[in-house]
C-alpha cells in the first residue's frame, strides 16, 4: 500500500550582516544558518585611521558555556549532556541536565547518603542496611561474657542479647566465662580406645584444646599372620601384604597373593595348554587363537542364494567366514531360504503366496522383481512404475506420487464418510490431476487418531490421514456439520492445486462463537467465521489468525499493500474503517461493543453474519 508522506516545509531565515560601526554590533548581527561572513572593516570612514577589521563568524556545535556556538541566535539551547543525569538506584533519584548561566547542573537529583537501618538503600549501592552507621554501640546490661551491642533487624536498630555462658568444652576457650580454660570437663579420666586384638585402652584427657586418649596402645596395619593387628574385631581382613602379583616368569600367567589361614598363597596362576578359540593364549607363545582344531573346516551350505564358507576364529568366537546364509523367502525369483525351492512361500507376506499388483505389502521385497511397496497416502500395496494405463491391471491406473508415475488403486469418490462403506473413511487425496483431487473411500488407517485429536510428526497418523498442519488437529471431509460430531463445524475450505486451480472442500474444524472458545493464550488460535456447508450459513471455527490488526485497529483493504485484520473483517463507520470479528451475541465481542447482524451474499445464497460493532 502507499503510505501518506508528511511534507516538511523548511523555512530558511537569512539574517544579513548589516553595516555597523563597531565590532560588537557586527558580530551580534552575524547569526543564523548562513552566518559565515568575510572579514569586514568598520569605522567612521572605511579605511581611515582608527578603523578595525572584524573576522567573520562560523557556526560550531552548541555547548553549555553561555555562548551562541552554532550562530542561531539562541544561547545554550542544546548540549551533549542534555537529558537524564545522576543515579536512579535505591533511595537515589535521577535528575535532568540543565544549563544555567553557562554552567551544567543536574536538577532534581537525589544523591547517596550514609546508610542507616531503615530497609532503604540509602547509599545507593544496591544493598539494603548492609552497614548502618548507628550500629555496633554497646547497649543494655553486660554479663560476665560481655556486653550487648546495637544490631539492625527488619529495618530497626535493636539491642542484641548479651553473650551468655556456655558449658565448658575441650577447645582452648573459656566457654563458661569464669576466667579458666578447659577446666572440670565431663568425661576426663573415662576409659577410651579398644581392647580388641593387640590394642589396649587408655584414659580420656584434654590437652591443648584437643581430646586425647592417654596410655592407649593403638592398632597397626593388618598383616596375614592370624592376628587382629588393626583391632577391628576381625582377623586377617584386608591385609596390606596380600593382593600383590605373584608367579611371574615361571608360569603362563601370574596370579595374586591371597591370605588363607594366616598364610600368604599365590592364586590365579595359569599353566600352559592346547590353544582354543576363546581369546586366550593357552599355549603361552605370545599369540592368541593362532591355531585350533576347527581351523579351516568348511561350514554353511552352497544351495540357492547361500554360499559355503570356512571356519575361522574372530574375536574369540568360532565364525563361518565367507558364508552367505539363508534369509526369509521373498518374491524375487530366488531361493532366499536355501531350501531348494524358489518363491514357494513369501515369509515377508505371512507365509502366503507372492502378492499381485494391488495386494497389501510391508516392504518392496514382497512385490517381486521390479515391484515396489507403494505408500499411497497411508494405504500400502504392491505397485510398479508405469508409463501409461496399459502398464497397470484392472482396478488400477497410472498416477503420480512423489514425482513418480506408478500403478495406483482406484477408489470410489466421496465428499463425506456417509457415502462410504462400513470400515472406510472419506479421505482427502492430493493429486496434480484436478480430475482426481478430492475425497476417496479408503479403509481407515489402523490405530488412527479420531477427528479433533492432536496430531503432528511425533504422533500416530489420523484415521482419515488428514492432519491439519496449521492447527495440528485431525480433521475429516464433510458435507455438513452433522457428519462431524459435537463441537465441530463443516467449514468450506479452499485448496490450490498444482496447476493453480482452486477448489473447495468441506473440513471438520473446532466450532466457536468467540476467541474465548479457542483459548488463544494457550493455542494462539482465534475464532474465524467462514461459510459452512449444508446451507448452514456462517460458522465460527478455531484457526490461526490472519495477518493484520486486532478488533478496533485501523484497516484498509484497498490500500497497497492492503491493511487486513486478524479475524478477516474490516468494516466502516463515520469514524473510518476498523477491524472487527464475527459474533453470535455481544458476549463474543470486545467489552462495550454490539453484535450487529449483517446480510452477506455468497455463492450459496444470502446468509446473515453477526459482526461486532464499536459504539
Amino acid at each position: 500500500m502507499t503510505r501518506p508522506l508528511l511534507a516538511l516545509l523548511v523555512v530558511v531565515v537569512v539574517v544579513a550582516c548589516v553595516a555597523c560601526d563597531d565590532a560588537t554590533t557586527l558580530r551580534a548581527n552575524c547569526v543564523g544558518p548562513l552566518c559565515v561572513a568575510p572579514d569586514v572593516t568598520v569605522g567612521d570612514d572605511l579605511g581611515a585611521t582608527g578603523d578595525a577589521t572584524v573576522p567573520g563568524c562560523s557556526p560550531a556545535d552548541e555547548r553549555c558555556n553561555g555562548d551562541d556556538d552554532d550562530c542561531d541566535g539562541v544561547v545554550d539551547e542544546s548540549f551533549p549532556e542534555r537529558g537524564p543525569c545522576g543515579l536512579d538506584l535505591g533511595a537515589c533519584q535521577a535528575g535532568t541536565s540543565r544549563c544555567v548561566d553557562g554552567a551544567l547542573l543536574c536538577e532534581g537529583e537525589v544523591v547517596p547518603a550514609d546508610e542507616v537501618c531503615n530497609l532503604d538503600d540509602d547509599d545507593c549501592d544496591g544493598v539494603v542496611d548492609e552497614s548502618p552507621t548507628e550500629l555496633g554501640e554497646v547497649c543494655g546490661e553486660a554479663t560476665e561474657c560481655g556486653s550487648p551491642v546495637t544490631v539492625c533487624m527488619a529495618g530497626q536498630p535493636v539491642c542484641s542479647d548479651a553473650p551468655a555462658p556456655a558449658p565448658e568444652d575441650c577447645n582452648g576457650l573459656d566457654d563458661d566465662c569464669d576466667g579458666a580454660t578447659d577446666e572440670a570437663l565431663p568425661g576426663v579420666g573415662d576409659v577410651c580406645g579398644s581392647n580388641a586384638g593387640g590394642c589396649r585402652p587408655g584414659v580420656r584427657a584434654c590437652s591443648d584444646g584437643q581430646w586425647t586418649c592417654d596410655g592407649e596402645v593403638a592398632g597397626t596395619a593388618e598383616l596375614c599372620n592370624g592376628l587382629d593387628d588393626d583391632c577391628n574385631g576381625n582377623v586377617d581382613d584386608a591385609t596390606v601384604d596380600a593382593a600383590t602379583p605373584c608367579g611371574e616368569g615361571t608360569l603362563c600367567q601370574g596370579g595374586l597373593t591371597v591370605c588363607l589361614d594366616g598364610q600368604l598363597r599365590c592364586e590365579g596362576a595359569v599353566t600352559s595348554g592346547d590353544e582354543l578359540c576363546d581369546g586366550t593364549d593357552e599355549d603361552c607363545d605370545g599369540q592368541i587363537d593362532e591355531s585350533f582344531p576347527e581351523m579351516g573346516v568348511p561350514c554353511g551350505v552352497d544351495v540357492g542364494a547361500c554360499d559355503a564358507g570356512e571356519t575361522r576364529c574372530i574375536a574369540g568366537q568360532l565364525t563361518c567366514f565367507g558364508r552367505l546364509g539363508p534369509v526369509p523367502e521373498a518374491c524375487d525369483g530366488e531361493d532366499n531360504d536355501c531350501d531348494g525351492a524358489t518363491d514357494e512361500a513369501d515369509d515377508q507376506n505371512d507365509g502366503g503366496a507372492c502378492p499381485d499388483l494391488g495386494d497389501r505389502c510391508v516392504e518392496s521385497a514382497q512385490c517381486g522383481p521390479g515391484g515396489r511397496c507403494l505408500d499411497d497416502y497411508g494405504q500400502t500395496y504392491c505397485s510398479v512404475v508405469c508409463d501409461g494405463a496399459e502398464d497397470c491391471g484392472a482396478g488400477t491406473y497410472c498416477g503420480r506420487i512423489a514425482g513418480l508415475d506408478v500403478c495406483r488403486r482406484v477408489y470410489a469418490p466421496c465428499v463425506a464418510d456417509e457415502t462410504c462403506a462400513a470400515g472406510e473413511r472419506c479421505m482427502l487425496v492430493p493429486s496434480p490431476d484436478p480430475a482426481r483431487f478430492g475425497g476417496e473411500c479408503r479403509p481407515a488407517l489402523p490405530d488412527g487418531l479420531p477427528v479433533d485429536a492432536p496430531c503432528g510428526p511425533d504422533t500416530a497418523a489420523c484415521a482419515t490421514n488428514l492432519c491439519l498442519a496449521d492447527v495440528d488437529r485431525c480433521s475429516a471431509l464433510c458435507a455438513s456439520s452433522a457428519g462431524c460430531g459435537d463441537g465441530l463445524a463443516c467449514i468450506r475450505t479452499p485448496f490450490v492445486l498444482g496447476n493453480r486451480e482452486q477448489i473447495d472442500v468441506g473440513l471438520c474444524l473446532d466450532a466457536c462463537t468467540g476467541d474465548a472458545d479457542c483459548d488463544p493464550d494457550a493455542t494462539g488460535f482465534v475464532c474465524l467465521y467462514d461459510l459452512a456447508l449444508g446451507g448452514e450459513g456462517f460458522r465460527g471455527h478455531c484457526d490461526v489468525p490472519r495477518e493484520g490488526g486486532r478488533p478496533g485497529d485501523a484497516c484498509d483493504l484497498s490500500a497497497d499493500p492492503p491493511r487486513g485484520c486478524v479475524h478477516g473483517y474490516c468494516r466502516r463507520d463515520a469514524r473510518g474503517r476498523y477491524c472487527t470479528q464475527g459474533c453470535e451475541t455481544a458476549v463474543d465481542c470486545p467489552d462495550g461493543w454490539n453484535c450487529v447482524p449483517s446480510d452477506l451474499q455468497t455463492g450459496e445464497g444470502v446468509f446473515t453474519l453477526g459482526l461486532c460493532q464499536r459504539l
